[in-house]
């Protein structure tokens, strides 16, 4: 994309097992924090799988009566993160009030798929185990608030804009676990073309429930032994037993460079280049030599128009799964060559936990700060190196160094790649 407009991050909202505020975010990761813990919200004893990236009830409640009146009639934990990390972003970026022009001011936003609730399900299927159509739509008013039913894909988009008059372009994208990075990358490039002024941008998802929960276990994708939480997700480690889920939203406000100077902003990095891809091989493993991951990869470096050897730091998609983690490395080692063994690489999953849809937006939150406090937060549980997984990821303690500028990756199911670049901002 050949264009004069730069794009700068201007605002940065967070949800995390790690808590609500950027700071305490922040201060916990770059301390190796883990905020995974044994399920709430489910029944812990009876469940497969015994860790979680939990938002905790106190969390939870500050959410619920900070959005009151959404929470009453809402109610549904994916959409109410999403209002709470947009609103968080929009206040540090002092863009909450906003100006006249919002018509210029756009959404676009990553959700997951929504709650399937047992007892939706469960209440209109007759003796014979087949659904009865007919009796759920003269009682569809018995639904769950919650539920998927009631509660789309688009509905955290179309809230946010209505709650903070956003009314320019409005997407929504539900495309796995790339899905928050390919709609950052979609609002950088929607920015960079000229059809917005500011775009508020991430993802939110929530999948802990007996059925989300049960979905991961049945692709053996999950991690169902019942060691300590905190030590469980351990991406890169030879002992790694698979993905940690986890829940909550991340939000930053992207915007073309004069408008943010215009009105004062601070600026926090640019954002210099994306690329995403599709693997077109198996619905649910990648790509054995990494050839989508690459390719993203790659494009992300053209796009910024930079050479490999000017980024100085990686924020992986590092899922502790035996594939991904593999062929992750197999991606940056084909991208970066020798380099790869030069670049500090980390995981945050292994703090916050896998937030599915959404995990690649709390991701650059983590990567856009690492390129503005040049501070990059480690892997911990990494004890163990996996051989084949021989790159430097940062294990257990933090690193303060220069970060020029830094890469964040998101691979998900189907074949989803994505790959976005934040640079130090320059005024010149």
């Amino acid at each position: 994309m050949v264009s004069d407009r730069r794009v700068v991050v201007t605002g940065l909202g967070l949800v995390t097992c790690l808590g609500l505020e950027l700071e305490e975010n922040w201060k916990k990761l770059v301390e190796g924090v883990s905020g995974i813990g044994r399920p709430t919200l489910v029944d812990s004893k009876a469940a497969t799988i015994q860790a979680v990236g939990e938002v905790n009830a106190y969390d939870w409640q500050r959410i619920q009566e900070t959005f009151r009146e959404d929470s009453l009639a809402e109610g549904e934990r994916r959409t109410l993160f999403a209002l709470w990390a947009a609103r968080s972003a929009l206040q540090d970026a002092q863009a909450l009030d906003g100006d006249s022009n919002r018509y210029r001011h756009g959404v676009i936003l990553a959700a997951g798929l929504g709650i399937n609730r047992i007892e939706d399900i469960n209440r209109w299927t007759d003796q014979t185990g087949k659904f009865d159509f007919f009796r759920f739509g003269r009682e569809y008013e018995n639904v769950h608030r919650e539920s998927l039913v009631r509660n789309l894909s688009h509905r955290p988009a179309g809230l946010i804009a209505k709650k903070f008059g956003l009314r320019g372009t409005q997407t929504t994208v539900t495309s796995a676990c790339a899905a928050a990075t390919q709609a950052i990358g979609l609002a950088y490039r929607n920015i960079r073309r000229g059809d917005a002024d500011l775009v508020v941008s991430g993802g939110a998802d929530s999948m802990i429930n007996p059925i989300g929960l049960v979905f991961f276990v049945l692709l053996k994708a999950a991690s169902t032994t019942s060691e300590n939480p905190k030590s469980l997700c351990r991406p890169f480690d030879r002992k790694r037993s698979g993905l940690v889920m986890g829940e909550g939203a991340g939000c930053v406000v992207l915007e073309e460079l004069s408008h943010a100077l215009n009105r004062g902003a601070r600026i926090y990095a640019e954002v210099v280049g994306y690329g995403s891809s599709m693997d077109a091989y198996r619905v649910t493993a990648p790509h054995p030599q990494g050839r989508g991951a690459a390719q993203s990869m790659g494009m992300a470096l053209k796009d910024a128009q930079m050479h490999y050897k000017e980024i100085d730091y990686i924020n992986a998609h590092g899922t502790s799964t035996k594939p991904n983690d593999l062929v992750e490395t197999v991606a940056i080692k084909t991208v970066f060559k020798e380099y790869a063994y030069r670049i500090p690489i980390s995981s945050s999953k292994s703090m916050i936990g896998h937030l599915l849809a959404a995990s690649g937006a709390p991701e650059f939150v983590y990567t856009v700060l690492s390129v503005q406090r040049d501070e990059i937060h480690p892997t911990i549980n990494l004890r163990h190196p996996d051989p084949k997984c021989d790159l430097d990821y940062v294990s257990e303690v933090k690193r303060s160094r220069p970060v020029r500028a830094a890469l964040s990756n998101s691979f998900g199911f189907g074949g989803q790649n994505a790959s976005i670049i934040a640079k130090k901002y320059n005024a010149t």
